[in-house]
């Protein structure tokens, strides 16, 4: 099975459609202070510019606000990390919204891997629970490590974000090397 690839922290909606277009399954869209916030009006230009696509919504520390309006965009689903209540897994299925934990919740669609700094380009240990949910890998990925993180931790999923900037801007040049890697990666672990 190919490893599924979310690009995180995209901000506009060339960047997404070129993503999508070199085989990103997933695009990100950061709706909490951070370096590469959006607002949700622009998080919801992008999806609507882009109704093929499937968008994960990400925020840390989200209040009960940006929760609501996190599951009012139309998207695949919500990636929450810090502090959020537990409960907040079920009240995005009930929605028929996936959710992606950054802790353990038996609830959770995908558990992520993520670094100490989400979003920093800071590696962690890449270890893979044994977990019957999907686990993906994120945290300091880039073209130059993810093929050896696929072929050697088999994750269901990667997740990069600074890995493919150049200067703090998404390029697309290191999203398709990325990408390429994940798949490098695939096949050599089915070797």
């Amino acid at each position: 099975m190919a490893t599924k690839i979310k690009i995180c922290g995209v901000r506009d909606a060339g960047t997404a459609d070129a993503a999508l277009a070199l085989g990103a399954d997933f695009i990100g869209l950061v709706l909490t202070p951070s370096r590469r916030q959006i607002g949700v009006e622009a998080a919801q230009q992008i999806i609507r510019a882009l109704p093929q696509g499937r968008f994960v919504a990400v925020g840390q520390n989200v209040d009960e606000t940006l929760f609501e309006e996190m599951l009012g965009l139309g998207v695949w689903g919500v990636q929450l990390h810090g502090r959020t209540p537990r409960d907040w897994v079920r009240r995005a299925h009930q929605r028929q919204i996936r959710a992606l934990a950054t802790w353990l919740n038996p609830e959770a669609d995908v558990v992520l891997l993520d670094g100490v700094e989400p979003g920093s380009g800071k590696t962690r240990d890449w270890q893979r629970p044994s977990w019957p949910r999907d686990v993906w890998i994120a945290g300091g990925l880039s073209p130059d490590n993810v093929r050896q993180v696929v072929r050697e931790v088999a994750p269901n999923g990667v997740d990069v974000s600074s890995g493919v900037e150049v200067d703090g801007t998404k390029s697309v040049v290191r999203i398709q090397r990325f990408i390429e890697e994940v798949r490098h990666g695939d096949d050599e672990k089915r070797a």
